[in-house]
């Protein structure tokens, strides 16, 4: 194999480790926060009732690994998700956001 070729292979191998394991930290992080999503959207005040069916269609009641191994499924295939603050896929926001930073990267100095 071209030795350019290798250093390329290993550098995009190091840099799909290097996001997964950011990845991973941030979602720990996340998660030893107190409280979950379903808490802060719906406030203090919501019905136990009320947080159990918004924690089971966000998939809050799986298990921590089994929702980031999910995560990690989807994002493989494209589908970061949908983003609570707005209800949009976070795909598409990030595509709304990536042409300024391909422009900025490709300006001419």
């Amino acid at each position: 194999m071209a030795p350019i070729l290798t250093v390329l292979l290993r550098r995009l191998a190091l840099g799909a480790l290097t996001l997964l394991i950011v990845s991973a930290m941030i979602f720990l992080a996340v998660e030893l926060l107190p409280g979950d999503i379903a808490t802060e959207t719906l406030g203090q005040s919501a019905t136990p009732e009320s947080l159990a069916a918004l924690r089971e269609k966000l998939g809050l009641n799986q298990p921590a690994a089994l929702r980031y191994l999910a995560w990690v499924a989807g994002a493989l295939q494209g589908d970061f998700g949908m983003s609570l603050a707005n209800q949009r896929p976070i795909g598409e926001l990030i595509a709304d956001r990536a042409f300024n930073t391909f422009f900025l990267v490709t300006m001419p100095r």
